[in-house]
């Protein structure tokens, strides 16, 4: 039986400011590298991470679905979760989330509380069984995820409660839209930064903000109702010519039911992510500038910050905790985990 197969971006933000993203720079946000991990401790393909009060790290594997947990130099401290079939073993863990004396994990079919020491506390099925990509939840157990439908050959963002129920699909758009002659159950491939994407993070009192990629305009979801709260003007970088030329050989040598977009532009927006606070982070890639643009929850510009890392910041992981920013980059020598104080 056919089914589709995809390497989906990682969330993605928009180009902002004012018509000419003008927000005026201030300091630069410069991540440290805080620890390494090798990959002989198993963590081989590291996928979300999540910060408790203490500042302690907590990561999981996506091949084994280990969660790892590292002090805030990178000691080794415990690991727990698993496979189906091993104590406190997943079925398919998709997202963690540190909340007081407790670690959320979402599962593709459950729900479930460890203390912080990695006993499990409980575990509650959902009521839907999906596979969502990077969800991100809320302390109250809601959350969010992109999703790819194979019955309409659709990319939705879903939001639901903590029983699993869907609350609204957000936003969808065919995938043909992408690859003409496309159809349900067939198989495809994203470039993986630069395919739209949605982008998607929670305030603390549960709204739900989200932004599309390729624009530059920010949404607040909340009781069925929702609000732009922030819109401008942005130009994506083109994507070099050689490399457009690569993938466009790349696709020449496929056939359906094998699919592949071969992209023009960069997508304007990188990240997008919450704080504590409820300032809302987009990290945004344009012919303008690069880096952070902080907003206010009701959408107003706040400050935009430069970025220089030497590593792919589109490809890592961002969360903001104990105001820092932790950013998880994978790769074949180790996972790392950086930092960066909030400016």
């Amino acid at each position: 039986m056919n089914r589709i197969l995809s390497v989906l971006a990682l969330v993605s933000l928009g180009a902002c400011g004012t018509p000419e993203l003008d927000v005026p720079e201030t300091a630069t946000i410069r991540p440290r590298l805080t620890f390494t991990v090798s990959s002989e401790l198993g963590l081989t393909a590291a996928r979300d991470l999540t910060v408790d009060g203490a500042g302690n790290v907590f990561v999981f594997d996506y091949d084994d679905y280990v969660i790892h947990k590292f002090d805030p130099s990178g000691v080794p401290l415990a690991k727990f979760g698993g496979p189906e079939g091993e104590d406190a073993g997943f079925t398919h863990l998709m997202a963690i989330r540190a909340v007081g004396d407790s670690l959320l994990a979402l599962d593709a079919g459950s729900v479930s509380v460890f203390d912080l020491s990695g006993q499990l506390r409980s575990r509650r099925a959902l009521a839907d069984t999906i596979v969502c990509d990077l969800p991100r939840l809320h302390p109250d157990g809601q959350w969010a995820g992109e999703w790819i439908i194979e019955e309409t050959a659709e990319k939705a963002l879903t939001h639901r409660n903590s029983d699993g129920l869907e609350q609204s699909r957000v936003a969808a758009y065919a995938l043909s839209e992408l690859f003409p002659g496309v159809e349900p159950g067939g198989m495809f491939f994203i470039n993986p930064t630069q395919a739209r994407s949605y982008v998607y993070d929670f305030l603390p009192d549960g709204r739900l903000v989200w932004a599309v990629s390729d624009e530059t305009q920010v949404h607040v979801k909340h009781d069925g109702q929702d609000n732009a709260i922030f819109s401008t003007d942005g130009s994506a970088l083109p994507f070099p010519p050689d490399e457009i030329q690569a993938m466009r050989e790349r696709q020449a040598s496929l056939s359906p039911p094998l699919f592949m977009n071969v992209p023009e532009e960069y997508q304007l927006i990188q990240h997008l992510l919450v704080d504590e606070s409820g300032e809302i982070w987009l990290y945004v890639v344009s012919l303008e500038k690069s880096g952070f643009l902080r907003l206010s929850d009701r959408g107003e510009e706040i400050e935009f910050h430069g970025v220089e890392a030497d590593f792919d910041l589109p490809r890592a992981r961002v969360t903001a905790a104990g105001g820092r920013l932790y950013f998880l980059v994978g790769g074949e020598d180790g996972t790392r985990i950086y930092v960066a104080g909030r400016p």
